[in-house]
């Protein structure tokens, strides 16, 4: 009996469950040619290439994928070198540009941007998909953001370009490490009024007084844009320090390099918008990273050269697909 084509939507919009089984939809010989995978030069790119070709070799075993695979360096990409077999890759820009549309598009996965072939690859963009998804599922009309002089200032300018419109409002309170943030959170939260009112009123009882400020409720997400992991928790620190309790904090971390502090993220209560964590190199960004892309450029190379389409969950993310493109969305986590 034939195996269906089309991959029915999770419910978990934003959330990992697991990623996408596909034994139980696809017949494993329709598909018999090679899977050529062009990767950057090893002595620059060493730490990527290990762990982009562990993440392979997982999704191979999990979905048991037979195929033969072969590894080649980019600047050996050529359309004769591909031939019947399946491309993945190459990952450079430079790359990416002299082959796009010159590979039938069933026959190729770029780790780039392209123009005609489909492509997934590290970046804001998904994380920016999931963020203006989530805030319509939850139909938000008006949210914080605390804009950091030191972070991903061109991340926070592509989102309101986009979220803004006549029905939508954003509130921004800038922010710098080198000034009193905490002052400025203080009354970008409106608790300095309450507080000051509560002082005066101290003063002049006998008694003593139990209070606890409120914190402004005409939003209820604080977006933040950082570029480092440690002005992350300062800044989600403050809001709740200020009684900002009751906020939902999100943070984009497209420019995060550094390894995350799942303690620092669990104390602050932080949302954060990302490949899954769930794998077995979790918090450490560049590792896991370059795992769950190498997770699923195999996983979505199976997928295109059997003629799969619908939403497709990897660990880099959830993907939906048909003939003509490729749309990606993060996770929460």
């Amino acid at each position: 009996m034939d195996k269906k084509k089309f991959i029915d939507s999770d419910d978990n919009a934003f959330i990992f469950t697991s990623t996408t089984n596909l034994n139980l939809i696809i017949n494993q010989d329709n598909y018999n040619g090679s899977y050529v995978v062009a990767l950057p030069d090893y002595k620059r790119f060493s730490e990527f290439n290990n762990f982009f070709q562990l993440g392979m070799i997982q999704a191979i075993k999990d979905q048991g994928i037979e195929n033969n695979i072969e590894f080649i360096l980019q600047g050996e990409v050529n359309t004769s070198k591909i031939r019947e077999n399946f491309l993945i890759g190459p990952v450079s820009k430079e790359s990416v540009k002299k082959i796009d549309g010159l590979i039938p598009k069933d026959r190729a996965l770029f780790l780039n941007e392209a123009n005609k072939n489909f492509y997934i690859s590290l970046g804001r963009g998904s994380q920016l998909n999931t963020l203006n998804k989530y805030l319509d599922s939850n139909e938000v009309s008006r949210v914080g953001i605390i804009s950091d002089s030191t972070g991903d200032k061109d991340s926070e300018k592509i989102f309101k370009n986009s979220w803004f419109n006549g029905s939508r409002d954003i509130i921004t309170i800038d922010s710098d490490p080198y000034i009193d943030s905490d002052s400025r959170i203080k009354n970008f939260l409106d608790v300095s009024e309450s507080i000051g009112r509560f002082d005066k009123i101290s003063k002049a009882s006998f008694s003593s007084l139990e209070f606890i400020p409120r914190s402004r409720d005409d939003i209820k997400q604080i977006l933040i844009f950082p570029k480092e992991a440690t002005r992350l928790y300062e800044l989600a620190s403050l809001v709740r320090f200020n009684y900002g309790l009751d906020y939902e904090i999100i943070a984009i971390t497209s420019e995060l390099d550094d390894a995350i502090d799942q303690n620092e993220i669990g104390l602050h209560d932080i949302s954060l918008i990302d490949h899954t964590y769930e794998n077995r190199f979790g918090y450490d960004l560049n590792k896991s990273r370059s795992f769950c892309l190498g997770y699923d450029s195999m996983l979505l190379a199976y997928v295109i050269s059997n003629g799969i389409q619908g939403e497709i969950r990897g660990l880099l993310g959830i993907y939906k697909i048909d003939s003509d493109s490729i749309e990606i969305n993060s996770y929460i986590n």
